[in-house]
């Protein structure tokens, strides 16, 4: 975290680059999801709001999804990805600078490879094979 700025300009800046960075790209593989025949939605909400990416293979089933928030305890970007596939749920903090589209392209990948054995294109495009 960085210590120069306070807890309300932190959170400011948070929900900035949240909905600027990070909206446009879970919206671009929800697209994508039910384009491949899965059922996807894309959530916000909150003060500061928490952006969710919820995922399933069909109407009736889990979704698995991919969750940004802030901790408002450690003022730290907390991204989760629950796969309900095998039941598992990954947590990894970061600062303002973890909302990238390297972390968020390997996130989403991740999800739907492990949850549903789908290639997200767009993720594809921006990273050809090798890259991982």
């Amino acid at each position: 975290m960085n210590h120069d700025i306070s807890p309300d300009e932190l959170k400011r800046r948070y929900s900035e680059v949240l909905l600027a960075r990070a909206a446009p790209v879970f919206e671009q593989a929800a697209l994508s999801a039910r384009e491949a025949g899965l059922q996807a939605t894309v959530h916000t909400g909150g003060n500061p709001p928490e952006l969710c990416l919820q995922v399933s293979a069909n109407d009736n089933a889990h979704a698995s999804h991919y969750l940004i928030q802030l901790d408002q305890a450690s003022l730290q970007v907390q991204h989760q990805l629950l796969l309900t596939v095998d039941g598992s749920c990954r947590r990894v903090s970061g600062g303002l600078e973890s909302i990238n589209n390297m972390v968020l392209d390997t996130h989403l990948s991740t999800l739907f490879r492990e949850g549903f054995s789908v290639i997200l294109p767009p993720v594809e495009e921006r990273h050809p094979k090798g890259f991982w």
